[in-house]
């Protein structure tokens, strides 16, 4: 298997400071067609999100943020196109609020390839 980068767009540099927790931890599973989240929700700051392609095609993954009022914003995150068998990880800040991850690749969302996680400020 092999492990590689993402771009980042957006946000703020990761890195946990000096005696906090790790980071919280979401893997994203993604096939023909579904994205699937290892959780629904996880806790506010630091995070490291896998993206493993298990399907047949290649994927990417991104993530936006949803606003209060439903309107979604730029994207957050990018994670490059990822071959059958490969990992992506991503290391980032993410804000409280509800976010969308989807396959930004031709007609691959329509038919599926979409989920929203929750980010709370407590477990």
């Amino acid at each position: 298997m092999v492990v590689a980068g993402a771009a980042l767009v957006g946000a703020l540099p990761a890195g946990p400071a000096p005696g906090a927790a790790g980071p919280s931890r979401l893997l994203v599973a993604g096939d023909e067609w579904n994205v699937v989240l290892s959780r629904a929700k996880i806790v506010r700051g630091h995070a490291l999100i896998q993206f493993i392609n298990r399907g047949e095609d290649d994927h990417d993954l991104r993530l936006r943020r949803i606003s209060r009022s439903g309107s979604s914003h730029n994207p957050v995150a990018r994670w490059r196109v990822t071959r059958p068998g490969e990992l992506s990880s991503l290391e980032l800040r993410l804000r409280t609020g509800r976010y969308r991850l989807w396959c930004s690749l031709p007609g691959h969302r329509g038919l599926g390839m979409r989920a929203t996680l929750r980010v709370s400020a407590r477990r």
